[in-house]
């Protein structure tokens, strides 16, 4: 291969300009050929001996494979392998280059001591800098003394750490200095007897960069994270956050990963907040179990001390917008057709006056749905035992159970499904605190249903290679009466109107009806590659037994849109037909050029009996507008009351060996409309390349906030 000096750097160097050092010519697994040949130029020289010692003296050149030593003199001791130059001396070899005045080396174990080093470049870690001396051990390791080390380019250097002593270890990629001073310029800001960091991108324990932050709520905010890379499946953050406001909160992180487990806990704890005048604290633990393909296990808890901590230290458990946090465990096992499971439960209240929801204390589900057909026929059958609860003693709550078997005949081709199925359902319950003249009220219903889709296909004549479908579909569902919707109700399910809902048999579902959904989908797909560039659809549920409350839901419409050059677009739009001042909007329109570079405009709206409950706007946005510049923004506005709810703006300069980024933020608090409070947020972050990863504030907080922005970690 012949070394280019034109060559680009990529990845995280690509704004370096050029590359720290270019591909040598040669292999570096030949110099151990006992065979290969040592070539050596030379204007004079000397043999002295058996076995001979060789004296070279002017632009003296001794090439080995892809390694290439120069100097004025050099002393050659064949039987040692041993060179002793003084110089203008220069070793270059595959990701190495050391420029010194003096050295002492043997070729064949790759080790020696350079004397006044001018300048050395590793590629391994991108380091660049000067020595006193380097002794190199062997191949993979060597040691500097009085020795200045960066990532930046030479004569081009951000920040410079300087100390007495570093050694690095290319095969492990860490490095090791004692007693340095990390200079940002010329000025030096940071002293440490001892520093451990990585050679490229290694997980290595030590120390992040900081988060600067500043808040009219918390006051000056500084945050300086602790990594300890346990085990390649194991690692832990520990965060030291100071508030001026406040005092100490320390936070803490563990991740595991194991074959069967995996997981992460989450910890936070401030003792006696100096304005809350309590002690403060957080829970937020996830673990997976995965047991061969049968056993499924998780364990999910979110705790606080209080309904106001996320807002006061920010969104760990992001539930700016939910009235509750869950905690839930569950384990699941399904083989041969069989399922069964047991969950629980349970809510943390975040918001005072929102309604608790019903806990599940615990549930037991088993199901059955064999691999093989009675013949053109389906079978399946379910079963669930569920204990719901409340901290309320005065609430109806107890038990809910039920068993439902069911028999279809599916038919399915290219062109169109054809599903009917009838099932027979018991439920029954249990119950606690109730006025009810039956404590133990019980029902059985049989359950009708057919389902049926055609699937029509054409080529779009305006685009080649585009074909469009049409879709259409019904779905008739018959429940009879049995007095069922007499009986209490635990469920705390959505009933938001989506067009998928409009044909989902909700499981269990016993209430009296006679329904009939109507839906058409319409798809303009790429026959080769098989991409959906629209989908378009719309749906309306009709009601025919006599007793409904009404003929008719709502209409439920969707567009999902799919450009080449990253544009998307989904507009959701439900509206009441009978005029009752019930409608939703969702909108959005994205446009993504890469992973960190995105646009995002959106839309909601809602109204309820003719109020409106929602009507909002939002922006966000995170572009590049030169290779070392991109900028940030957020905006959401409520357009009843025009006050903006959040605004945030940020901006981030990259360098060769560094990066910082800036973002303020202004939030609206929880408050009454008389009297709204804005809290506002600095955060502040440097990076730099190689001494560390990136502070763990702003780039998740974009992440949150810019839908799509995904910056890496």
């Amino acid at each position: 291969m012949t070394a280019t000096a034109t060559a680009q750097p990529a990845g995280q160097w690509a704004l370096c300009g050029a590359p720290l050092l270019p591909p040598a010519e040669g292999d570096p697994a030949l110099r151990d050929d006992p065979d290969r040949p040592v070539e050596i130029d030379a204007g004079r020289s000397q043999t002295r001996g058996d076995p001979p010692v060789y004296r070279f003296e002017g632009d003296v050149v001794i090439r080995r494979a892809d390694q290439t030593f120069r100097s004025e003199r050099i002393r050659y001791d064949t039987a040692t392998q041993r060179l002793d130059a003084e110089g203008g001396i220069e070793l270059r070899e595959q990701d190495l280059l050391i420029s010194a005045e003096r050295a002492r080396y043997w070729l064949d174990d790759d080790r020696g001591r350079f004397e006044g080093v001018g300048e050395y470049r590793l590629a391994t870690g991108h380091l660049q800098g000067s020595a006193a001396s380097i002794e190199r051990t062997d191949r993979v390791r060597s040691r500097f003394h009085r020795v200045s080390l960066s990532t930046c380019m030479p004569g081009n250097a951000f920040w410079t750490l300087q100390a007495r002593e570093a050694r690095l270890n290319t095969r492990t990629r860490q490095g090791k200095a004692r007693h340095a001073v990390l200079s940002l310029g010329s000025l030096p800001v940071f002293y440490t007897p001892y520093l451990q960091f990585p050679l490229g991108d290694e997980r290595l324990t030590g120390f992040l960069s900081p988060t600067i932050e500043q808040s009219q709520r918390n006051g000056s905010t500084i945050a300086l994270p602790w990594y300890w890379n346990i085990a390649p499946n194991y690692d832990a953050t520990f965060t030291p956050t100071s508030y001026w406001k406040r005092g100490l909160l320390a936070d803490a992180e563990f991740r595991y990963l194991e074959p069967a487990l995996s997981g992460e806990v989450s910890g936070s704890y401030l003792p006696d907040d100096d304005r809350f005048g309590d002690d403060r604290w957080a829970i937020n633990q996830d673990h997976r179990l995965h047991i061969g393909n049968a056993w499924r296990g998780r364990l999910i808890q979110q705790r606080t001390s209080d309904t106001a901590f996320s807002d006061h230290f920010g969104d760990e458990f992001d539930y700016r917008s939910a009235s509750f946090l869950e905690s839930q465990a569950a384990l699941s096992w399904a083989e041969n057709g069989w399922l069964a499971s047991v969950d629980a439960q349970s809510w943390q209240r975040v918001e005072a006056d929102a309604r608790s929801p019903y806990a599940r204390r615990p549930r037991l589900q088993l199901g059955y749905q064999p691999t093989r057909r009675l013949g053109p026929l389906a079978f399946d059958a379910a079963a669930e035992w569920t204990e719901f609860y409340k901290d309320d003693p005065a609430t109806e709550q107890g038990v809910e159970y039920h068993f439902s078997p069911r028999l279809s005949l599916p038919l399915r081709t290219l062109a169109y499904r054809f599903e009917p199925a009838i099932a027979w359902q018991h439920t029954g319950y249990d119950l606690e605190n109730s006025d009810r003249s039956d404590p133990e009220p019980s029902v059985s219903v049989p359950i009708v249903t057919a389902d049926a889709r055609l699937y029509l296909e054409r080529p779009e004549t305006l685009f080649d290679g585009v074909y469009q479908t049409l879709e259409p579909r019904v779905f008739y569902r018959n429940v009879p009466d049995r007095d069922q919707d007499e009986l209490p109700s635990f469920s705390t399910s959505s009933s938001d109107g989506t067009f998928s809902r409009l044909f989902r048999s909700t499981a269990f579902g016993i209430d009296h009806t006679e329904q009939v959904s109507l839906g058409l989908t319409t798809r303009y797909r790429d026959q080769a590659s098989g991409r959906t560039y629209l989908r378009a659809a719309a749906g309306q549920v009709f009601y025919l037994h006599d007793d409904a409350p009404r003929d008719r839901s709502d209409y439920v419409t969707e567009l999902r849109l799919s450009l080449p050059s990253g544009y998307t677009a989904e507009l959701d739009y439900r509206w009441d037909p009978e005029q009752s001042g019930n409608s939703e909007l969702r909108s959005r329109l994205r446009w993504q050029g890469s992973a960190d570079q995105v646009l995002n405009l959106g839309l909601r709206q809602r109204e309820v009996d003719g109020q409106t409950t929602l009507n909002q706007a939002e922006l966000s946005l995170a572009l590049q507008l030169r290779p070392d510049l991109r900028v940030f923004a957020g905006w959401l506005e409520d357009l009843d009351t025009h006050r903006n709810r959040q605004e945030f703006i940020g901006l981030e300069q990259s360098g060769c060996c560094h990066a910082w980024r800036i973002v303020m933020e202004d939030r609206l608090q929880r408050a009454t409309a008389d009297t709204p409070q804005v809290e506002r947020t600095f955060m502040i972050e440097l990076e730099l390349r190689g001494l560390g990863g990136i502070g763990d504030r702003i780039r998740p907080f974009l992440r949150d906030e810019i839908d799509g922005y995904d910056p890496g970690f």
